[in-house]
């Protein structure tokens, strides 16, 4: 083998050594402050709906919600390109209703593991003070556990949650794709879209109470 061939295996071995390196001593958590919060998070939420015999717990489920969801980011989103245009007040209106309607569906979904235990197994930096938090339901029965996503919006300790990820689907991009459909067969009507919220979450509220 000649020396110029020799010379530049070897530069590529230490390439991949350094790149091995480099990865291996890479931390595990992409952001453990965010960890820490999305598990404490979740422990407080768990915990409210798992108190089935208070009778303020939807009041109280609904404070945390209120205090640790960003529902006008996740509400303006939904609306895509329908918000362009719509006024201060239909917006206003339709955030309250997405408020109402998200806090029924986070407790639909949430209620649903009060009896299981939620752990955080990582993070991933999407961009500076926007991070998704991965959990899986802890279910010993289940060989496949369900993995459950948060994402955050903040830092140092002081987050908000602005969507949740069940077995890979984003509720914000489920909801924004049934809000669009919705809107195209009524003329973009937003007002419209609001009561249509308001009975949802009537009628999710119903359900659980039912349960």
């Amino acid at each position: 083998m000649d020396r110029y061939m020799w010379l530049a295996r070897r530069a590529f071995l230490g390439v991949i050594l350094a790149a091995a390196s480099f990865i291996s001593a890479a931390p595990a958590s992409a952001d453990a402050d965010a960890e820490r919060f999305a598990q404490t998070l979740i422990d407080q939420g768990v915990a409210i709906l798992r108190n089935t015999g208070d009778p303020a717990r939807r009041a109280k489920f609904r404070e945390f919600i209120t205090r640790y969801a960003d529902a006008r980011k996740t509400a303006l989103f939904t609306l895509g390109n329908y918000r362009r245009g719509a006024s201060e007040a239909d917006l206003a209106a339709f955030v309250k209703a997405f408020q109402d309607y998200a806090t029924a569906v986070y407790e639909s979904r949430l209620d649903r593991y009060k009896g299981e235990t939620l752990k955080v197994v990582g993070s991933n930096d999407n961009k500076p003070g926007d991070v998704t938090v991965n959990m899986i339901v802890a279910d010993n029965s289940a060989p496949n556990p369900l993995r459950v996503a948060f994402r955050l919006h903040g830092g140092n300790g002081n987050y908000k949650f602005i969507d949740i990820q069940v077995e890979g689907i984003w509720l914000s991009v489920d909801q924004r794709d049934q809000f669009a459909a919705f809107l195209s067969k009524n003329n973009g009507n937003i007002p419209r879209l609001t009561a249509h919220l308001q009975s949802q979450a009537q009628q999710i509220m119903a359900a659980g109470a039912a349960r």
